[in-house]
């Protein structure tokens, strides 16, 4: 009678066992999204395909950056856009930038352009208007947006120029998105040219 009932329970427990247990399809790495209809988020191949873009929208609300300063200064990340001589290339950090004396300027401020190195700015990233944060489906693909687009600015923007020591002394223009500091104002630009 006692075995009986052993037997019912561990029937009890296999059928139980089996009916929670289905089919498992298993999947090829890097073909999850033709099974799941999700896309894998690239930020390198979205800050690429949007760069052109991007840079015409800063460019378009870019503002004077010697009028800005001039008048009640900056106090948030702003589009810029200006013009001035290089007074030093400095190399001492691993964020190298440019030194630039802009005319007409009358305040104390450092004017810096960003020219290498690691850039944690976010200027660009929350300048653009062509995405936002509901764009994206987390903090994390948003922020490697923004990385990303710095890179796109290092190797279109930045790069092709091979900046050294000898554009001391040259005129340079520049357009991108300023942050101001206590004692300087840092632009990662979008565009850049060096006569």
């Amino acid at each position: 009678m006692k075995s009986r009932r052993i037997l019912a329970v561990l029937a009890a427990c296999t059928a139980v066992t089996f009916t929670g247990c289905g089919v498992v399809t298993v999947v090829p790495i890097g073909e999850e999204a033709s099974y799941t209809g999700k896309q894998e988020f690239d930020s390198a191949a979205e800050s690429e395909g949007d760069w052109s873009s991007v840079v015409a929208d800063i460019s378009q609300k870019a503002q004077d950056l010697v009028e800005l300063l001039n008048g009640d200064g900056i106090t948030e990340t702003t589009a810029v856009k200006g013009t001035g001589k290089i007074k030093e290339y400095n190399t001492d950090t691993p964020k190298h930038y440019l030194v630039v004396e802009l005319d007409g300027f009358t305040g104390t401020k450092e004017i810096r352009v960003r020219t290498d190195g690691p850039n944690s700015s976010t200027a660009i990233r929350d300048l653009q208007s062509l995405k936002n944060f509901e764009s994206f489906t987390n903090q994390t693909e948003w922020s490697s947006y923004g990385k990303e687009l710095n890179k796109q600015a290092l190797a279109q923007v930045i790069d092709p120029l091979e900046i050294d020591e000898s554009v001391v002394g040259k005129t340079v223009t520049f357009t991108g998105g300023a942050e101001a500091g206590a004692d300087a104002v840092t632009i990662t630009a979008v565009e850049l040219t060096i006569e």
